[in-house]
């Protein structure tokens, strides 16, 4: 499914969503209707910090401060599509955040254990929609200075961590050398959680949650999860599926090519 960036109608393209009884023939999301992001988390201090605001559908290259050390974004298309995974009915959110100073933590005063939660909320399409949690990926990337420094080769440059243990994004994804699979999948010992909701007015709301050492690269020879003591991701974003209602996934399941 290809990705359009134009409006028609007062709403983005997204892709076609096939077309059933009462339903449009095109998934759209309303784009004048600006979603909001919230990043919170409570630092090694006890102190909770929460950065918000709201966020028009852009892309990355056009982000703006958020506060902290975070510049956000947020867009439609992601690493689903661009690894030929996604629906051909469905369509891909995502809110995506980049270090605002290189050269400073990602997130001030952080902990091996700090659990930090990302919420995306007020998207709205022009139809009814089955968010599908299970299509949930937080996308690392690193720089590649931060690589050579520590040794590391160019393909270490990106890392997936995957709300479902059996999602490959088509197989262009390697289980311990760039992914950790199903560690978002929010079970005892995992690294976090993603989940996708419908609120009571339609709208769609994402909220991903993660503890510390899931920013760490699987390939750092350090293998220490403590701050400071591994590289950390200049960018990473959160993305998941959306259907029309009533569309199934892919095999009942969220990996393999579009068909």
């Amino acid at each position: 499914m290809s990705v359009l960036s134009v409006i028609s109608a007062g709403f983005l393209f997204l892709g076609f969503a096939g077309q059933t009884l009462g339903q449009p023939s095109i998934l759209l999301v309303d784009p004048n209707r600006s979603p909001t992001v919230v990043v919170s988390w409570v630092g090694a201090d006890g102190r909770l910090r929460r950065l918000e605001g709201t966020r028009p559908y852009s892309s990355d290259a056009r982000r703006e401060f958020l506060g902290g050390n975070l510049e956000a974004f947020v867009a439609m298309g992601g690493t689903r599509l661009t690894k030929g995974a996604g629906h051909p009915r469905g369509a891909v959110a995502r809110v995506g955040f980049y270090k605002h100073d290189p050269g400073r933590p990602l997130f001030e005063s952080a902990s091996r254990d700090t659990e930090f939660e990302v919420r995306l909320s007020g998207l709205r399409f022009n139809q009814a929609v089955d968010p599908n949690p299970e299509s949930g990926v937080q996308h690392l990337k690193y720089s590649p200075e931060d690589l050579a420094q520590c040794g590391l080769p160019g393909d270490a440059r990106e890392q997936f961590n995957t709300a479902s243990r059996d999602e490959t994004l088509n197989d262009r994804i390697r289980p311990g050398i760039d992914a950790r699979l199903g560690v978002l999948d929010g079970s005892d010992g995992s690294l976090g959680s993603i989940t996708v909701i419908e609120e009571d007015d339609g709208s769609i709301t994402t909220t991903a949650r993660f503890r510390y050492p899931a920013l760490r690269n699987l390939r750092d020879p350090w293998r220490s999860d403590l701050p400071g003591t591994f590289l950390e991701p200049i960018h990473f974003h959160i993305e998941f599926e959306v259907l029309p209602d009533g569309v199934a996934p892919l095999g009942g399941a969220t990996s393999g090519p579009a068909r």
